[in-house]
């Protein structure tokens, strides 16, 4: 690798020059391009508003560029810039060192990493600093020794890091911070079980949401090019009754929007404008919306309007902090933290609604652009449903049937991935994927809701791309040497497949402002492997089954793992022991609870053969488990039944019958058989509360609103 005498052509080459070395300032790739050049604003906005003044600067650009030579992501540099900078100023601060020669990294690192000085920073930023600074330090040196020669790696020698005589086994908080991580993901899981159900529900309710959205922005479109009538064109709908509420939107294109708003644009742009030419011409326009207002129809209360609104409002959606001022972006961190976004220690910038990928969530560069501009709230309407429409698809998959996100992110539109079979002349469903540290294929059940969602996301993904077929994208996530061939999946769009970002963010947009907190009262983000964590505990803690048969329907090899995803949370330790109080007298002994052994489950199957077995008819809903049935055929309250509303009266029943049995048991003195009465009536009145739900966001999505145009 040579060092050129062309510059760079960065914007940024000029306030660098002067204040970092200039040998690295004109660093090439082996295809001579500057490695300034290929680094993203984002990460160099950081460096230059944090770093270029700090004595290590010259060392952080170093591993900028070798993070962008090895293909690093804009987050990633972020991730190290954010994690390495805050505790390099705290060290060169306590210890008052002047310039990156009195750095000593065998003592001043590790006195910071023994807890002697800043002992109110957690064991996570601890072991956050020493594995991203020896990350980094490996990499850099590696890197230069194997791609620069020996004149450049002479002089660069001084900008590499010193290697630490010590490693994460010479601490107490990496055992600490794991304990703590657990702690906290218990935590968080115990604020997530019991709302599961509603979780599905409330992602229903709001997809059927902006799906009228969306209908009433397509009508308005087709009103606009129909009738030819200026812009912008206002409209109105009323939302059902379980919402109450009216909501009044604009519709724009860029043109009109520009023509109403001639102060603020060059001669230029309203001459383009007028004409219809250049970035306004037809083949260049589209049409977007202004959220006005919202009332309610029949109170005085205030209006809480589209669920949504407040992101756009508050601007936190996609990379929030680009143009924007320190106090904003102060502003911007306290609410982003609030919510449970991001660590306030570390002083970072979140970005929990930023997709990463075209055309999810975020809109279009003329819109954001000028959203400042209007009365309203500016967006684009096709963004936010195929984030809501990808949302609803994740939410479903992860909380019916525990799965991994890159499970998910496998499901294609193939006959190898999609099966159906025949049972009672109805059609039940699975997809195959390949489990982490498998490489063969498994089969992942689902209901018949879930595959009604599925074509939601292909009916989306045709009507995107216009064609009849889903078109054939490379796998983009872990493990793609499992996937070389391109396939038609689910999870695409713009010609992309999925990555956990995309996820990530669909899932946080579709749930965001439902609350969800600790005991303790700090705020819980949902994330995909907590979905999983949610469905292992649920399924072990509150439906009683195996902890082998979870393991097996989670894809877990170690059992040890899933009673690790289990365990009991702190409520439902609190309440096993007051229900423990109640009936300690009635049980003469207890067996202890052991995992039973290959042999045993293959006994236990030869015991079973009239199991409930998968996707057979049960109580009140469909068996959904391909194993010995896990809670020896009593239904109700089974994890693996999808519970279905045209079976609602076989729940009503279970309820007398209850009732009958708690009577006469009551006479006959026996009290353990009037709690397990009880507990009937109680799993079948949970189970009538998730299809109440079923029912409501079923009769919504048939729900049409009644488009009013004001002119």
């Amino acid at each position: 690798m040579s060092v050129l005498i062309d510059k760079p052509q960065s914007p940024f080459y000029e306030q660098l020059l002067g204040r970092v070395d200039k040998q690295l300032l004109h660093l090439q790739d082996t295809r001579g391009l500057f490695l300034l050049d290929k680094v993203h604003e984002t990460n160099l906005k950081y460096y230059m508003n944090q770093v270029i003044d700090k004595p290590w600067n010259n060392h952080f650009l170093l591993s900028i560029f070798v993070y962008v030579e090895k293909n690093s992501d804009v987050k990633t540099i972020s991730n190290f810039l954010d994690r390495l900078n805050p505790r390099f100023k705290n060290l060169f601060e306590v210890f008052q060192i002047n310039n990156i020669i009195e750095f000593d990294v065998q003592t001043h690192m590790y006195e910071y990493l023994k807890g002697t000085v800043y002992r109110e920073h957690s064991n996570n930023m601890r072991k956050e600093l020493l594995t991203w600074y020896c990350s980094n330090e490996y990499a850099v040196k590696k890197w230069v020794k194997s791609k620069l020669n020996n004149k450049q790696q002479i002089h660069f020698k001084q900008f590499l890091f010193p290697t630490p005589a010590y490693d994460s086994r010479d601490f107490t908080f990496t055992k600490s911070a794991k304990e703590q991580a657990q702690s906290t993901r218990k935590s968080e899981t115990d604020a997530i079980v019991p709302l599961l159900p509603q979780i599905r529900a409330e992602g229903h309710f709001r997809w059927n949401q902006l799906k009228r959205l969306r209908q009433a922005f397509l009508k308005a479109c087709e009103q606009a090019k129909s009738t030819n009538c200026g812009l912008p064109l206002e409209f109105h709908y009323d939302e059902p009754e379980r919402v109450g509420e009216r909501f009044y939107f604009r519709l724009w294109d860029k043109a009109s929007f520009v023509l109403n708003h001639q102060e603020q644009f060059p001669a230029s742009s309203l001459k383009s404008a007028y004409k219809r030419t250049g970035a306004y011409s037809n083949e260049n326009n589209h049409y977007f919306v202004e959220f006005v207002k919202a009332e309610r129809l029949d109170d005085d209360e205030e209006a809480e309007g589209l669920w949504f609104m407040e992101l756009f409002e508050k601007d936190v959606i996609r990379m929030w902090y680009q143009n924007a001022t320190d106090e904003e972006i102060k502003q911007k961190r306290e609410l982003l933290y609030s919510w449970g976004y991001g660590e306030e220690s570390l002083g970072e910038n979140p970005m929990p609604f930023n997709s990463r990928h075209k055309g999810i969530i975020t809109s279009s560069t003329f819109v954001s652009r000028n959203k400042d501009i209007s009365e309203g709230t500016l967006f684009d309407v096709e963004p936010l449903y195929a984030a809501v429409t990808f949302g609803l698809l994740a939410v479903d998959i992860f909380t019916t049937t525990g799965a991994r996100l890159n499970e998910l992110l496998q499901i294609s539109n193939t006959k190898e991935c999609i099966r159906r079979v025949k049972v009672e002349n109805k059609f039940k469903f699975s997809f195959y994927a390949i489990p982490k540290g498998r490489d063969e294929l498994e089969p992942f059940y689902i209901s018949e809701q879930t595959m009604k969602i599925i074509q939601l996301v292909a009916k989306l993904l045709k009507e995107h791309y216009g064609t009849e077929k889903i078109p054939s994208v490379k796998y983009r996530y872990s493990r793609s040497h499992l996937f070389p061939n391109p396939k038609p999946y689910f999870f695409q769009y713009y010609q992309s497949a999925f990555q956990n970002h995309a996820i990530f963010s669909c899932l946080r947009f579709l749930l965001h402002g439902l609350n969800f907190e600790t005991q303790e009262g700090e705020p819980v983000v949902i994330k995909t492997h907590l979905l999983r964590h949610a469905f292992a505990t649920e399924a072990v803690q509150r439906q009683g089954l195996p902890i082998d048969i979870v393991a097996k329907i989670l894809h877990q090899r170690d059992t040890g793992v899933t009673e690790y995803y289990s365990e009991p949370t702190p409520s439902q330790v609190a309440q096993s022991v007051s229900d423990l109080h109640d009936v300690i007298s009635d049980y003469v002994d207890l067996d202890e609870a052991v995992l039973r052994s290959p042999e045993e489950l293959e006994k236990e199957l030869e015991e079973y053969k009239q199991q409930v077995g998968v996707f057979n008819n049960v109580l009140g809903g469909t068996c959904v488990t391909a194993f010995v049935c896990p809670t020896k055929m009593q239904c109700l309250g089974c994890q693996a039944k999808v519970p279905q509303p045209e079976k609602k009266h076989e729940l009503d029943e279970v309820i007398e019958l209850s009732k009958d049995m708690e009577k006469r048991f009551t006479v006959m003195n026996l009290s353990v058989e009037v709690k397990k009465a009880k507990a009937m009536r109680k799993h079948a009145r949970n189970e009538l509360k998730e299809i109440e739900l079923i029912e409501k966001y079923r009769e919504e999505q048939k729900y049409e609103p009644q488009i009013q145009f004001d002119k």
